[in-house]
């Protein structure tokens, strides 16, 4: 059984809302940019 386009985007808003939380604790580093990255690739599939 698939999702709806509408399940896949609610489902990507949740999963981009908590990374964006973990983001304001982290410090300056690698981890950081790559879940900005990932958090930016997200933000894009919604867009699209």
């Amino acid at each position: 059984m698939g999702m709806t386009d509408s399940q896949f985007k609610g489902f990507v808003r949740f999963v981009l809302d908590d990374i964006k939380e973990v983001l304001e604790t982290l410090e300056e580093g690698k981890e950081k940019e790559k879940l900005k990255k990932v958090a930016s690739n997200l933000q894009q599939t919604l867009e699209d």
